[in-house]
């Protein structure tokens, strides 16, 4: 902060008028030019803006609550002030935040779908693929002009890091596993544990907004009984009939079953959540069989 030297006459003139507010406020000017404003669309990258930028930022974030759907969400016109008043703007894209997109046009903007080379018809949920949130990462960093070796960028990628390493060790465990999701939120990361979804005609009609065709769900449920599904992955914010019925399926069936929300859940960071996450895969495919 620079400070200029005043005449003697001026300094009392500006004491004796206006106190100490003068100085206050502009240290409150010089303080607020040094930050940047940033809008995420999800609290997801919100949380990883915080991280990066640190002192350096103020974030909000549009969808905080795992029980927002975000295609169907609409912006109240005091989320688009705050988007007019933004210095950098961070949405998600491929369809996901369409309603960010149509704010933004004229922002600095950071689009994850163009970062993770994004096509049409490929999962939208980029947050769960390390690879994708560590270009993420510096990608803020560098519209924040922060270089490498910045700290809060190497505290990140050192967590990211330790996430990476425990991703190849749990998928030589659990590689080839047959598990089910009622949603395809998780795919980017169950690909990376090796994984393998059995009912993908079923995700296909989730993804294309309709109901499921009845032999497809007949097929889910057979596989659910029969023991062959070893985990079911299921959004809790989805309300569609069958996926509520093939939960319950499931639980008679003795499948474990495990909730993931879309969204970020409210205290954690992003790499708290997906060690939680990656806990309750390693719990329910490793753990001894009663039977």
């Amino acid at each position: 902060m620079r400070f200029f030297l005043l005449s003697a006459a001026v300094f009392a003139l500006c004491f004796g008028a206006l106190s100490s507010g003068v100085l206050c406020a502009s240290q409150a000017s010089a303080e607020s030019a040094d930050v940047t404003r940033i809008v995420a669309a999800e609290n997801v990258w919100g949380d990883i803006a915080t991280q990066i930028g640190g002192l350096k930022v103020v974030v909000d974030s549009i969808l905080s609550s795992p029980d927002i759907d975000p295609r169907q969400f609409e912006p109240s016109p005091a989320m688009v002030l705050k988007v007019k008043q933004a210095d950098l703007i961070i949405l998600n894209g491929a369809g996901f935040d369409s309603w960010m997109d149509r704010m933004a046009h004229s922002k600095s903007t950071i689009r994850i779908a163009s970062i993770a080379g994004w096509r049409d018809g490929e999962n939208p949920h980029f947050w769960f693929d390390p690879v994708v949130v560590d270009r993420v990462a510096r990608d803020i960093a560098h519209q924040l002009r922060l270089d490498d070796s910045s700290g809060s960028l190497v505290s990140f990628e050192s967590d990211l890091a330790r996430l990476q390493t425990r991703i190849v060790r749990l998928r030589q465990h659990i590689r080839e596993t047959p598990i089910a999701v009622t949603d395809p939120l998780p795919g980017r990361l169950t690909e990376e544990l090796g994984l393998v979804t059995e009912n993908n005609a079923f995700l296909l009609a989730v993804m294309n907004g309709v109901e499921p065709e009845p032999a497809v769900v007949a097929q889910f449920e057979n596989d659910l009984k029969n023991g062959r599904i070893k985990l079911l992955i299921y959004n809790p914010q989805t309300a569609a009939p069958s996926a509520s019925h093939l939960l319950e399926v499931a639980k008679e069936a003795g499948v474990p079953c495990m909730p993931l929300t879309e969204m970020l859940p409210p205290g954690l960071h992003w790499q708290d959540w997906m060690t939680q996450i990656l806990d309750g895969i390693e719990s329910y495919l490793l753990k001894p069989d009663p039977h």
